[in-house]
């Protein structure tokens, strides 16, 4: 009984958590609910005194519904739609996908860094901010506080870029394909570029919406990948396949065939951004602000540069390839 108890006290804490979020993100335009319900979450873990009677709803939540919200994403992935891009776009999109990896790794080696830091930052970066650092946090054992710094990292660069990247599309005289293209490529998460797209004109904001989905669709072979490497790194440990990926992968499947009604996948989609709120509630209540400070400004400087070599890399590939 007393373990079903701590479990309701902290589910009841993060649906708290996540409800005021939900609340507050129409006051805090660009933010989004995730990085609110995040940043909440750390804040008031610092006022908690006695957490352990928390911990195990908070557990349940950071392990559980995440992994459920990664599948459910998965019915909100739409191939087809990539073949609107064209040959160059596709082949810009993959190729970043690429160097903002090995940017990732590079730094890694750079800094002599033993955590998990910047495969979280990598993963933001090169497909889906939030959503993918969530996925890949637990299959790299990354910790909370890494997970936490990413999340608020990629987030900010995310809205920094809402306003810097339209700006810099009209400054150079772009049309309505090429800004497409830059935002949907650089942005980290789609509700950044939803926000900052669809400001620009419908047109700007589709093409956006389908290079952003380009980049989604990588997120299934980047899992498998970490996997394998991590498995291969662990190798005198026993590690366990992350399940929920084969879901994930099914789940787009599923998406892909029309075997299931629109509104129904549409509706299991949204319900998975619902419960990744939840998760990213669960993951602030984790983090401690002194682990926190200890590896901001690594992480702040790293993330940043991966950002500027995301812009360069489609700046120069617009240019040289679909600019006439």
């Amino acid at each position: 009984m007393k373990k079903y108890f701590y479990l309701s006290a902290g589910l009841l804490l993060i649906a708290g958590i996540t409800i005021g979020a939900y609340l507050t993100a129409p006051f805090l335009p660009g933010l989004g609910t995730a990085l609110i319900a995040l940043a909440a979450g750390l804040i008031i873990r610092q006022f908690i005194d006695n957490f352990t009677k928390f911990l195990p709803g908070v557990l349940f939540t950071e392990k559980y519904v995440l992994e459920t919200a990664i599948i459910l994403l998965g019915f909100g992935l739409e191939l087809s739609k990539v073949k609107m891009l064209g040959a160059e776009t596709g082949i810009i999109v993959t190729m970043s996908f690429i160097v903002l990896l090995a940017a990732a790794v590079l730094l890694k080696r750079v800094f002599k860094e033993k955590g998990k830091l910047f495969w979280l930052l990598g993963a933001g970066s090169a497909i889906c901010g939030s959503a993918a650092i969530g996925a890949t946090a637990p299959i790299v054992k990354a910790k909370e506080e890494e997970t936490g710094i990413s999340l608020a990292v990629i987030n900010l660069l995310g809205l920094s870029g809402m306003i810097l990247l339209p700006l810099l599309g009209s400054a150079l005289g772009w049309e309505a394909r090429e800004i497409g293209i830059l935002l949907g490529g650089i942005l980290q998460s789609m509700g950044h570029v939803v926000g900052a797209a669809y400001a620009m004109g419908d047109d700007i904001g589709q093409l956006a919406v389908v290079v952003k989905m380009a980049r989604v669709a990588f997120l299934f072979p980047f899992l498998l990948l970490v996997y394998y490497i991590f498995k291969k790194q662990n190798a005198s440990a026993r590690t366990q396949f992350p399940v929920f990926i084969l879901f994930f992968g099914l789940a787009v499947i599923l998406s892909q065939i029309n075997w299931m009604p629109v509104a129904i996948t549409s509706t299991l989609s949204s319900f998975g951004e619902i419960l990744l709120n939840f998760a990213m509630a669960a993951i602030g209540l984790r983090i401690k602000i002194r682990s926190l400070i200890q590896i901001s400004g690594k992480a702040m400087f790293s993330g940043s540069l991966i950002f500027l070599v995301q812009i360069l890399f489609f700046g120069l590939g617009i240019l040289l390839f679909l600019t006439v």
